[in-house]
């Protein structure tokens, strides 16, 4: 397993990944975009502007994590993955040239929020869901590196 920086040829695959996990980690969320749009989206709004780094087993990508400005927006790993320790390679990665990250997560995602609990960040804020886009509650959790 490698983890590199992600380019724009990574787009379909990042994709693919995020696709993925949302079904299967959170069936009772909207789904908004096609297929198509979230590639377009990683392609021209993540890629080009975040730091964006994906882990590969056998040159296929099976997890990505995306962080800009001290903002944690995007960590996916594919199902068939979960469970091995790569969210926490792919958080260590990213964390490791920054002080301090932040992220929204839903509430409902309890996998998701244990996770980064499990990791050092801490529940901050509760959210009504009326800022983000799929309407539904979340919780703004932060991590701060200790000196």
């Amino acid at each position: 397993m490698i983890i590199d920086p992600a380019s724009a040829a990574d787009a379909e695959a990042i994709a693919q990944i995020q696709l993925a996990a949302r079904r299967c980690a959170m069936p009772w969320l909207p789904v908004l975009h096609a297929p198509d749009a979230v590639r377009r989206y990683f392609e021209t709004m993540v890629l080009p502007v975040e730091k964006v780094l994906v882990a590969r087993e056998d040159m296929r990508a099976v997890g990505f994590i995306a962080v800009r400005h001290g903002w944690l927006n995007h960590l996916y790993i594919a199902p068939d993955h979960w469970g091995t320790g790569l969210g926490t390679r792919l958080l260590d990665a990213a964390r490791a040239d920054e002080s301090h990250l932040q992220l929204r997560v839903f509430q409902r995602n309890a996998r998701a929020r244990h996770f980064y609990l499990r990791n050092g960040f801490r529940e901050r804020e509760p959210g009504d869901g009326r800022d983000n886009e799929e309407k539904v509650p979340d919780v703004r959790m932060d991590w701060v590196r200790v000196t």
